[in-house]
């Protein structure tokens, strides 16, 4: 398995912790001899971080974390005032030049995500406002110079506004508001270092493969990495992998955002890369999402997204399953509060009863 994370500063380390546990659930609720091996850096550009999941008497599966977290983190800003002034433009973008309606199109549940930081924003700009006039107000009345009383509403706006951003971030205002930067950004086709990343990871791909190839060889994007696959798989094809991986290589997407990035009219070298993934030969595509899931476009054709002229298909195939019944979660509050969260139980093992027809762990290591 190839993964690849979304859009995700955490890297590697983060991710072996991730599947290992999930191997681990897997082995104590099935009895089964699995083992996790230990995580190991490539040498091939150290792009490449690799570990094995064995069981006695069969074959091991490779697990592969494909770094782009690098790039992500090059294109995380952890300046506040550096995220408001940014969001001034893609607000414009979304609001005023139909980004709003293009993506709500395809799905009210992203739409709406995609105002949660501006509203967000809003309502702890009023508060602060608030403040300053009721502080204000008591000042006045209680004969405060105003010298001071202006020092002491600089001081309380200011550490409110800290307050804010940290809360931000706790809830993951902060984290989806980057995601929703760094996507329109690769929409204005300002995306030439995770294009020259995707050349050199298919070229690692095909020289590994030549090395110790696989049987089955899986390609796994989830959540804006889902977008990095298919501009990976585009660019396989374009280096040869139909004959060097032919009959072994799979696409899965798991929580895909693909129409987040499809809706840019300027995002041309993507497009040509889904429209090259839909010529024949196809490669085998499956694409799992959720409709409790509301950071991905559930049942969404990443094709029509787009509006990709004169091609009709049906491709991939669309698979829908109900992960609120994972985490027990039965009331719209516990859904909304728990959307993080949710996003990444793509990832997870469960039991078979609560799995929804879906098990990426029980899938990869079946006997």
């Amino acid at each position: 398995m190839y993964f690849l994370s979304g859009f995700d500063p955490r890297g590697a380390s983060f991710y072996y912790r991730l599947f290992a546990e999930q191997v681990r659930e897997l082995k104590r609720r099935s009895g089964r001899g699995l083992r996790v091996g230990q995580r190991r850096g490539q040498h091939l550009e150290r792009l490449i971080s690799r570990w094995q999941v064995g069981e006695d008497g069969a074959a091991d599966v490779d697990f592969c974390f494909l770094h782009w977290d690098d790039i992500a983190r090059s294109h995380w800003p952890r300046s506040p005032l550096v995220l408001l002034w940014e969001g001034l433009g893609i607000y414009r973008w979304y609001l005023l030049e139909g980004g709003y309606h293009k993506i709500r199109r395809w799905s009210p549940q992203v739409a709406l995500c995609g105002l949660y930081p501006l509203l967000y924003v809003l309502v702890a700009l009023a508060v602060l406002a608030l403040a300053w006039f009721v502080v204000g107000v008591l000042g006045g009345l209680m004969g405060v110079p105003q010298t001071l009383l202006l020092i002491i509403q600089l001081g309380l706006v200011g550490l409110g506004g800290l307050q804010a951003w940290r809360l931000g971030e706790a809830i993951g205002v902060v984290w989806l508001f980057r995601s929703i930067r760094f996507t329109h950004r690769l929409g204005q086709a300002r995306d030439r270092d995770l294009r020259q990343r995707v050349a050199v990871l298919a070229r690692q791909i095909l020289v590994l493969e030549a090395e110790t190839p696989g049987a089955q060889v899986w390609l796994v994007g989830h959540s804006s990495g889902s977008f990095v696959m298919a501009m990976l798989a585009a660019e396989l094809r374009r280096q040869g992998a139909e004959e060097a991986l032919a009959g072994r290589l799979q696409l899965l997407s798991l929580g895909q955002n693909l129409a987040n990035l499809a809706v840019h009219s300027q995002a041309q070298s993507f497009h040509a890369d889904l429209a090259l993934l839909a010529q024949e030969p196809r490669l085998p595509w499956r694409d799992v999402t959720s409709r409790d899931d509301y950071l991905c476009f559930a049942a969404v054709d990443p094709y029509r997204s787009c509006d990709l002229p004169g091609l009709e298909v049906a491709y991939p195939d669309l698979q829908l399953i109900p992960l609120a019944q994972r985490q027990g979660l039965t009331s719209l509050g516990a859904l909304l509060s728990h959307q993080f969260d949710l996003h990444f139980e793509y990832l997870r093992t469960a039991k078979p009863g609560r799995s929804g027809g879906f098990d990426l762990i029980e899938e990869l290591l079946a006997p």
